[in-house]
């Protein structure tokens, strides 16, 4: 009979149990040290601006009434507006302020609060619209003349007389003078094959052209001879005059002064009619202080007229019956190209044959 060493039995019977209850309970481990993370600072606000609320509009001619308050009620002496280079003082907790510069679109100021022996700056996230009911127009067709079907048109304007066209597309973009009645060139330049050509317009005796997205414009002679290239920021749409100032628009709400001279950025505006900015602003043409403006959109053929002083849209031009859409459809055949001259205005379309001569009727 073989004999069974109770020593070795007896040890086995006691770890199976003892593993048995590990796995069920858990065995006790190594205590694991805990590193508590360190929080960045905070600057902590003590003061809360009541109103206007954060993303508040207002019509453009509103007096807004600005209250702060400390969250422990301490007494705010004052308070210190900033905005376009200016500011105001105010005392106490709350004022009433009407901006000088009367502009739609989001305001840049700033609030400071002086409370014992301390200040804290508050940046205020408002909005003006358009206070304005735009004025509707509709228009009479007074003359017709020929225009090349296969110029996909970016700038329109007259420089002496003379019609003046700026193309796009990459391989096939022009600065071109045209005669107005018979349509023939006078002259044309091609611009290099990696450049879309964009909107044109003429200061003095020079023509400038820019580009959509090489932020690269042209200056040329009144003979086109390129005589000057210049960089800015941001994608070119449409180019037209003010003064003594270049107006530029990039696809979006946002119209910008430029300096003709060097194409510096001078300032800049934001469209808005009465709820909404204007995106999609594009070709564009000054009569007086008015910036009349295509968008590019299918959806409506319509010319938006822009107060230049203030970013309001005061006139709204539906053009629609003027090109057959049954024919020309889609967004490569839209409203692209608004001419003035001699008190009278013209519009066309990209690769569209022919350009319009019309009068203004108001419908409103």
């Amino acid at each position: 009979m073989k004999r069974v060493n109770t020593k070795a039995f007896s040890f086995i019977h006691l770890i199976i149990p003892f593993f048995f209850l590990c796995s069920i309970v858990g065995c006790p481990t190594k205590e694991k040290k805990i590193v508590k993370r360190k929080s960045s600072p905070r600057i902590r606000k003590e003061i809360n601006l009541i109103t206007p609320k954060k993303g508040s509009i207002f019509p453009l001619d509103s007096i807004i009434l600005f209250n702060l308050e400390h969250k422990k009620n301490h007494l705010i002496d004052s308070i210190r507006l900033e905005g376009d280079g200016r500011y105001k003082i105010f005392k106490g907790n709350h004022f009433e302020w009407q901006p000088e510069r009367h502009r739609t679109g989001n305001t840049q100021i700033s609030i400071t609060a002086y409370f014992k022996g301390k200040k804290e700056k508050i940046y205020p996230k408002i909005k003006f619209v358009s206070n304005l009911n735009p004025t509707r127009y509709t228009y009479e067709l007074v003359n017709t003349y020929p225009h090349n079907d296969k110029s996909y048109t970016q700038g329109l304007f007259f420089h002496n007389n003379y019609l003046h066209e700026s193309t796009g597309h990459r391989g096939s973009s022009t600065i071109g003078k045209y005669d107005l009645v018979t349509g023939e060139i006078i002259q044309v330049a091609n611009i290099e094959n990696k450049y879309f050509g964009e909107g044109a317009t003429s200061w003095k005796e020079k023509i400038f052209q820019i580009t959509w997205e090489s932020q690269i414009a042209f200056a040329y002679d009144t003979n086109l001879n390129r005589i000057r290239t210049f960089n800015y920021s941001g994608e070119g749409w449409g180019l037209a005059t003010w003064g003594d100032t270049l107006v530029m628009s990039d696809g979006s709400e946002n119209i910008y002064f430029l300096n003709p001279e060097d194409f510096s950025q001078i300032d800049r505006l934001q469209v808005y009619n009465q709820t909404n900015k204007i995106n999609f602003l594009n070709e564009l043409e000054v009569i007086g202080d008015d910036l009349y403006a295509n968008v590019y959109t299918t959806k409506s053929d319509e010319i938006v007229i822009v107060d230049l002083l203030t970013g309001r849209v005061k006139g709204i031009i539906d053009l629609m019956g003027l090109i057959d859409r049954s024919k020309y459809q889609g967004i490569d055949h839209v409203l692209n190209g608004i001419a003035f001259n001699q008190n009278k205005l013209f519009v066309t379309a990209k690769w569209h044959p022919q350009l319009y001569e019309i009068s203004l009727i108001n419908v409103q």
